[in-house]
């Protein structure tokens, strides 16, 4: 299975131009909608067939690849998923979000290690960030909410923020500052979500820049804040840059427009981005 599988896929590569970085391309996915690194290997979340974010029908799929894009194990889950998305790794353990649940893998094994339920109201649970070895941080894009999770008692509750930031995605906590920096995709379909920052101090949000947007990934490198912005529901996203400091914006060059720019992840100066609408991957060198 895991062979044929494997033969659907296509990389093709694409030379890069004086001002584009240059990129690879795997195409051949369903729907993935977000991906994440150890630093030895990239797990990609893939939906599954339909693109539901939040459908319980069993088709969810974690694939495992190289740092060069080949796939290694296409059924890395022994879980069976719905619909994942966010996912994130930290101390052997690779976090998903569900639908309604957090799952909690073993990176090596795939495994299931255990589960925590969220409330029968929430359908559409989302990115996910790390603070500590006992705390992350899930976002509830249905509810515009941040929920916080104890890892040790398998409890989560609400993070409660002075602002309501319209369907609450893309999460990077920041140690240094103690920053919960975050972004949303809007309203009413409409590119008008904000990106900004939690100071969890005192939980008030403080938004960046005056760019508004379908967002959806965030990360953090140095005094950047890269940020995925869909724009519209076809091919259009793009990647944005925040600088922290002066609130400049800016983007990152692509080679062509992108079809759902969501989850992403930046390693060793690549930025690995899910064209969730077309079944994609893209690589793209930053220098």
């Amino acid at each position: 299975m895991k062979s044929i599988i494997k033969s659907l896929f296509v990389i093709s590569v694409i030379t890069s131009t004086a001002k584009a970085q240059s990129k690879f391309t795997i195409k051949g996915f369903n729907h993935i909608e977000s991906v994440a690194s150890d630093g030895k290997y990239i797990y990609a979340a893939d939906i599954g067939k339909e693109l539901n974010p939040t459908a319980k029908d069993g088709d969810g799929i974690i694939f495992k690849l190289d740092l060069k894009g080949k796939i290694i194990d296409s059924t890395f889950s022994k879980e069976t998923l719905n619909a994942p998305k966010g996912i994130i790794i930290a101390n052997g353990i690779l976090f998903a979000a569900d639908v309604d649940r957090l799952v909690a893998l073993d990176s090596k094994s795939g495994k299931k290690l255990y589960d925590i339920a969220f409330a029968d109201s929430i359908s559409f649970l989302n990115d996910i960030t790390v603070a500590d070895k006992n705390t992350l941080y899930i976002s509830a894009t249905d509810k515009s909410k941040i929920y916080k999770v104890n890892l040790t008692t398998k409890t989560y509750s609400e993070l409660v923020v002075d602002k309501i930031i319209s369907s609450t995605n893309g999460l990077f906590f920041d140690k240094k500052s103690n920053r919960l920096y975050v972004n949303g995709m809007g309203s009413d379909n409409k590119p008008n979500g904000i990106v900004g920052f939690v100071d969890l101090s005192n939980n008030k949000f403080t938004q960046l820049a005056t760019i508004e947007g379908l967002f959806d990934g965030i990360f953090l490198l140095g005094d950047n804040l890269y940020t995925s912005n869909w724009v519209a529901f076809e091919k259009k996203g793009i990647i944005q840059i925040i600088d922290i400091k002066t609130n400049k914006v800016s983007e990152v060059k692509l080679n062509a427009l992108i079809a759902g720019p969501a989850d992403f992840t930046i390693l060793k100066n690549q930025i690995i981005i899910p064209e969730m609408m077309t079944g994609a991957i893209q690589f793209i060198n930053l220098k």
